[in-house]
C-alpha cells in the first residue's frame, strides 16, 4: 500500500502532465480550431451571398 507521501508525488504528477496539457491546447489547437471557424464562416456568406442573388434574380424574372 502506497505511503501518503507516495499518494501526494503521484497527485504532483498528475497534475503538471494536466498543465502540460492544457498549456497545448491553448497554444496549438486553439489557433487551428480558430483558422477553421473563420473559414467556416467565409463559406457560410459565400453560399448566403449566392442564395440571395439567385433569390433576387428569380424575383426579377417573375415580376417584368
Amino acid at each position: 500500500m502506497p505511503s501518503q507521501s507516495e499518494k501526494i508525488n503521484k497527485l504532483e504528477k498528475d497534475i503538471l502532465l494536466i498543465k502540460k496539457d492544457i498549456e497545448i491546447i491553448k497554444t496549438n489547437h486553439l489557433k487551428h480550431i480558430e483558422t477553421d471557424i473563420s473559414m467556416i464562416k467565409k463559406v457560410m456568406w459565400s453560399v448566403g451571398f449566392l442564395v440571395f442573388s439567385n433569390l433576387l434574380a428569380i424575383i426579377i424574372s417573375i415580376t417584368y
